[in-house]
């Protein structure tokens, strides 16, 4: 018979620690600006914490969608196919404190690069799983990933944010280490950045 999908415990009380952790890092961190900006010392708060609430609620929702749907093709490609488009459209919009990274959507802000991370996070664990025999064969292996992840971290490089392309190259870096390849590749995959930091 089949199994009906369990949750894991403790990856959801360990998530549920990590929101709760930050709402309390983002009033911290902004209670004073926000006072003076708009009279309200939990304005940002507020905003973080109705976020947090619908991830919550959603959570269960996707909690329950078999996890090998993820994997298809056609729901990754369509995936990056989004993402770019979204990247690129953001560079033309308006600057925000010398940036572009946010486009409005019904009133909310929407900033494409944090979808970019989950959907590189599912293009590299894809393509790592089907091509594990062969992990140490960069044509095979390493190329496509780096093809993608050279396409995304640039158009996140031209809002700029430099932050964000650096914490996907990290979570990529990881990835390909746990997939066991060797360490020099991800070494030299950790100096890509190196130039473009250097010029920001």
């Amino acid at each position: 018979m089949a199994r009906k999908l369990k949750s894991d415990k403790l990856l959801f009380t360990a998530t549920l620690v990590l929101v709760c952790a930050s709402l309390v890092v983002v009033y911290s961190a902004s209670a004073v600006s926000a006072m003076d900006k708009y009279g309200r010392p939990t304005f940002f708060l507020f905003k973080q914490a109705t976020f947090a609430l619908l991830g919550l609620i959603l959570m269960p929702v996707l909690m329950r969608v078999d996890y090998r749907r993820y994997k298809q093709p056609i729901v990754i490609w369509t995936a990056l196919a989004l993402v770019g488009l979204a990247l690129v459209a953001v560079l033309f919009g308006p600057r925000i404190n010398g940036a572009r990274r946010w486009f409005g959507i019904a009133g909310i802000g929407v900033q494409p690069s944090e979808f970019a991370k989950l959907v590189v996070i599912f293009f590299v664990a894809a393509v790592l799983e089907r091509r594990m025999e062969r992990i140490d064969d960069l044509r095979h292996s390493l190329v496509p990933v780096a093809i993608v992840l050279g396409g995304v971290v640039g158009l996140i490089m031209l809002q700029p944010d430099l932050g964000t392309a650096l914490s996907i190259i990290l979570i990529v870096s990881a990835m390909v280490f746990a997939a066991g390849i060797n360490y020099r590749y991800i070494i030299g995959l950790l100096l890509v950045p190196l130039p473009a930091a250097m010029w920001c």
